[in-house]
């Protein structure tokens, strides 16, 4: 009986382990589909899928330093920094000074980053009605959530 009872969890545990495999394959694959569509999507912007995630992320998250934007990334400050001068270069965000600290400004959208946030928000959005297919919002929030745990727990 007791020999049962140690065999079950290590079963599940096993097959969890299995899922956790595929699911992390899975989010690998669709990483890639994703990056190669929104790249076509968005080909005439010459903006790298790095630089179109900063700039969503500013309009969604609002104004922030570098390095919290390295620290999101897991990548270093210096890549950030690299992409944020082309864009500033390119006149689609600006550093402003953060009352928080005096070494590290905000960086912001302009209001050309903002307009072509939104314009590139419509063209996928045009691209997904155009698939025909939508989970629905509760499928959706649930995946959010898994991944979000996955990477809280990633965080510990």
């Amino acid at each position: 009986m007791l020999g049962n009872r140690c065999l079950v969890p290590l079963m599940s545990t096993k097959n969890s382990l299995q899922e956790m495999h595929i699911l992390a394959n899975s989010i690998r694959r669709t990483y890639n589909r994703l990056r190669h569509t929104t790249d076509q999507i968005h080909a005439d912007t010459n903006l790298s899928a790095p630089k179109r995630t900063l700039m969503m992320d500013l309009d969604r998250e609002g104004p922030k330093t570098v390095p919290l934007l390295a620290g999101a990334r897991y990548v270093s400050r210096q890549i950030i920094q690299t992409q944020v001068n082309e864009l500033v270069d390119a006149g689609l965000v600006k550093a402003k000074v953060n009352p928080e600290h005096k070494r590290s400004s905000l960086i912001t959208l302009t209001g050309k980053g903002t307009k072509l946030v939104k314009e590139m928000a419509a063209r996928e959005d045009a691209f997904i009605q155009k698939l025909g297919w939508l989970p629905d919002a509760k499928a959706l929030r649930t995946c959010i959530e898994v991944l979000d745990s996955i990477d809280a727990k990633l965080e510990e």
